[in-house]
């Protein structure tokens, strides 16, 4: 998989994949994005500005790329444009949102826009998936960022969750009964697990979810553990189960390290509005 950064928020994220060992493309108005974007003044300026993604293109090997992008800058009415270029290719859609508490109203309208344009194209299957996280949730979850640091620690928290859930969805799991998520649930999130509060949190305030899937990645010590291990996990996933519409899914993984970990994807095919809530069908 390759990484293709739109923005601002898209081109620092790149860096953190290129961290990791990915290749990632950016494509902005800074002067060490990739692809050079021209400083514009409105949207529709960036909906008809030419670029030239040639170089990109041929850079581009995988037949599977990551698009990573804010909502809340002038480039997005570039968005669409750009990724007609890469049709052809496994489309995953990583989308950013600002906390819209510091933004204006046009910048608010915008992302508003831009979210539920892209939650449609998901769910038509133009992309593979679209991945939902906000910055305020994130924030909110994370005790190490300050104002100093936000972007930054914002940016790795998203990475790290996302590199680690590509991880285990393509592990073999010790046991359990996961499986795709069903094809019309393209809108997901990622999310933590407390063992000991039964406690979730959400990269992003996700609502009408259809699936969960949960990611117990278990020390040595209680993988040896001759107890009721899994009766308390049994327990712990019937009371995770809200409705009786919504799946829920595990799988038991050794995590390689001393403390146990739980990871949630969620799945959804509700569009989510802009109070993070997703209309009633």
């Amino acid at each position: 998989m390759e990484i293709i950064g739109i923005g601002n928020a898209g081109r620092e994220i790149c860096k953190v994949f290129e961290q990791k060992g990915y290749k990632a493309y950016s494509i902005d108005n800074h002067s060490d994005a990739f692809v050079k974007f021209p400083k514009l003044k409105t949207i529709e300026e960036a909906e008809k500005v030419e670029i030239d993604l040639s170089q990109l293109k041929n850079n581009i090997k995988s037949d599977h790329i990551l698009c990573v992008m804010a909502g809340s800058g002038l480039i997005t009415g570039a968005c669409l444009r750009i990724l007609e270029n890469f049709k052809d290719k496994k489309i995953d859609f990583l989308y950013i949102q600002p906390d819209t508490s510091f933004m204006n109203n046009n910048g608010k309208t915008r992302e508003r826009v831009v979210r539920n344009i892209l939650q449609e194209f998901a769910r038509s299957g133009l992309f593979n998936k679209m991945l939902m996280v906000s910055n305020k949730s994130i924030s909110n979850l994370s005790s190490d960022i300050s104002i100093g640091n936000y972007f930054e620690k914002v940016n790795e928290k998203v990475v790290d969750m996302w590199y680690l859930m590509e991880y285990y969805s393509q592990a073999t799991a010790l046991m359990g009964n996961l499986e795709d998520p069903q094809e019309q649930n393209r809108i997901a999130t990622f999310g933590l697990y407390s063992l000991n509060d039964e406690t979730e949190q959400k990269f992003y305030e996700l609502e009408g979810v259809r699936e969960k899937h949960f990611y117990f990645t278990f020390s040595e010590e209680t993988l040896k553990e001759t107890g009721n291990v899994l009766e308390l996990v049994s327990r712990k996933l019937e009371k995770a189960q809200e409705n009786e519409f919504q799946e829920v899914s595990y799988g038991f993984f050794p995590s390689g390290y001393t403390v146990d970990k739980v990871y949630i994807m969620y799945y959804t095919n509700h569009i989510q509005s802009e109070t993070g809530k997703s209309p009633v069908l």
